[in-house]
């Protein structure tokens, strides 16, 4: 058997597949992809499993049943390849999921996606999870980006990511305040010369505050930010998301508006923007404060599987900023949401539930453009309106 030598976040190493105990199985609602190697070994090796094999999301998916909407090979919460054949024989995308790994010249990274909940309390629910750790693993993915970069040395390119990662830590820096820290510290990245980066990441995050413009204020963002998420989840494969469509649904109640899918628009009432200041209130005072751990360790999440600034959602680093800002602000006004129609701190079960749905969407959207046109149409793309919809005053 192989062993391949990586770095790994250290929440890994008490993640398992919870298997039929999952709340939202990764089996079910998605095109598994498999890659032309997992193909020809069933052609060569197991050729019956070639019936499971579809197309259409790309060359090659796992067929899912039209009726469940879960892969045909899904048996009692456990994956029947996988039992009756061995991991060997499940694709990259099943075989590595929600692990996400990176190829940064001779090294390899693996952190994971919080669109798994069983990685959402392993890493955002608890401290300490993104230590590197060096361990082995038996297999790597077919395919593999590099990220190496002419400029800067594999390790460097690692220290660049982690110095990112660790000053979003910082107790004293308010989630909202890391992340337009984040935007300006890019900006002045793309000034310097790129070999000093590794040196340059961690100064400019502690000294970016001096550069941060006021912060641009809209009554409309709260309802434009909820509006957003629907014309993303309108635009994408209708699916069965009831995890998703409970956290939309706090989020309608508390904000006291109504969207209507058919044509993509939310309907305000009388009583929205008072409904709003009052959570928003109650955010501030006292309900952000119990939050601001757990929004610091997503962040991190988000930096980590991206290797943020190398890799990410989006075309370039500003885009990626924009976007990890919005998104931000979306889980925020999520989380706010369901403490109000709770009245009060929501438990951990809840907490977990609205951070993997929307993770479990927005993680795997296909094509950033859509994304980034809206966010430019409300001007949440310039520092100013972010810093306004983040709650970063």
């Amino acid at each position: 058997m192989s062993a391949y030598p990586l770095e790994r976040a250290s929440f890994l190493e008490q993640f398992s597949c919870l298997g039929d105990k999952c709340e939202d199985t990764c089996c079910k609602g998605w095109g598994m992809q498999l890659t032309e190697e997992t193909v020809n070994k069933y052609k060569q090796d197991a050729p019956e499993l070639l019936d499971a094999v579809s197309s259409g999301e790309a060359d090659y998916i796992m067929k899912r049943d039209d009726k469940t909407d879960y892969c045909i090979k899904y048996d009692n919460g456990w994956c029947g390849i996988h039992g009756a054949y061995g991991t060997d024989y499940l694709g990259d995308a099943c075989h590595f999921f929600p692990r996400v790994t990176r190829k940064v010249g001779d090294t390899h990274t693996m952190t994971a996606s919080l669109s798994c909940p069983e990685v959402v309390r392993l890493a955002v629910m608890q401290p300490g999870a993104f230590v590197r750790q060096q361990g082995m693993t038996d297999r790597l993915p077919h395919s593999l980006k590099d990220y190496s970069r002419e400029a800067l040395s594999d390790e460097q390119v690692l220290a660049v990511n982690q110095a990112f990662i660790d000053a979003v830590n910082d107790e004293q820096v308010s989630p909202a305040r890391s992340i337009a820290r984040l935007f300006v510290s890019v900006e002045s990245m793309q000034r310097v010369s790129e070999d000093t980066w590794a040196m340059a990441a961690g100064y400019y995050m502690k000294n970016a505050d001096s550069s941060l413009p006021n912060a641009e204020g809209n009554a409309a963002d709260p309802f434009n930010l909820l509006n957003a998420l629907q014309g993303l989840i309108g635009a994408s494969k209708r699916t069965a998301r009831p995890r998703l469509d409970e956290t939309l649904a706090d989020m309608e109640t508390a904000l006291q508006v109504k969207l209507n899918w058919e044509n993509l628009s939310i309907q305000t009432s009388e009583g929205s923007l008072e409904a709003y200041q009052a959570m928003e209130k109650e955010w501030r005072k006292s309900w952000g404060n119990v939050f601001a751990p757990v929004l610091r360790r997503w962040i991190q999440a988000q930096l980590s599987v991206a290797l943020f600034p190398f890799a990410g959602f989006g075309d370039n680093v500003q885009d990626r900023v924009s976007i990890l800002g919005v998104r931000f602000a979306t889980l925020q006004l999520a989380l706010m949401s369901a403490c109000s129609v709770n009245d009060g701190i929501i438990d951990d079960a809840q907490v977990v539930r609205i951070i993997q749905s929307l993770s479990r969407f927005l993680d795997h959207l296909a094509d950033p453009t859509l994304s980034m046109q809206i966010y430019t149409e409300t001007g949440w793309v310039r520092l100013a309106r972010l810093r306004s919809l983040m709650g970063d005053y």
